[in-house]
């Protein structure tokens, strides 16, 4: 990804330095992350890093907004397709549990741990993912319900934010978790109290 060549400037893949650099900062944090590590990771010279996204904390905070939409990209398959909304929530939580238990955690709830309070940018991204993650479920929630596969007329805001409370447990659990068996048994269970 070198910005020269013969001397002179040349253009680079700005989504191919996004993904190096998120890989960089997800394995090592914000604040460990040095600009040598960035500039390794991309092969670009510190003017050209900065001219094209800014400071460190102006590329990180691009990072961590791509991150959220990719994210939210990955929620909307989960929940529409599936062949009902209850499955597809399932889908979702069972996709949060197996990549709770792959290692660097959840680049959003990592920097959520280390920025919080204190980062405006960082806390706006992170609040804006929990609230569309939340609207997410519980539009599928809505769905199942008027399916009939969730039971009575519940208030789905609230089995949405337990659900969402849920899965940050379960990036908390895969930190320390063997294998992905104990965080299923979670999914399951809560799965199961949906149908209750």
């Amino acid at each position: 990804m070198s910005d020269t060549q013969m001397g002179r400037p040349r253009q680079f893949d700005g989504e191919l330095v996004l993904e190096a650099v998120t890989r960089c900062f997800h394995e090592r944090g914000y604040h460990a992350t040095t600009m040598s590590d960035l500039l390794g990771a991309t092969g670009l010279h510190k003017g050209s890093l900065y001219g094209a996204f800014g400071d460190k904390h102006s590329l990180f905070v691009s990072v961590l907004r791509r991150y959220a939409q990719q994210r939210l990209v990955l929620v909307d398959a989960d929940l529409g397709d599936a062949v009902s909304p209850l499955a597809g929530i399932r889908a979702y939580l069972d996709r949060q549990a197996r990549e709770a238990v792959m290692g660097r955690g959840c680049l959003l709830a990592n920097s959520a741990l280390e920025l919080l309070p204190g980062d405006d940018a960082v806390e706006e991204i992170i609040l804006g993912q929990h609230r569309d993650v939340q609207q997410r479920l519980a539009q599928a929630l809505e769905r199942a319900g008027a399916r009939g596969e969730i039971p009575g007329r519940r208030a789905v805001e609230p089995m949405a934010r337990s659900l969402f409370a849920m899965i940050q447990g379960l990036w908390e659990l895969g930190r320390v978790a063997d294998d992905v068996t104990a965080l299923r048994e979670i999914v399951d269970g809560a799965v199961r109290s949906l149908g209750a």
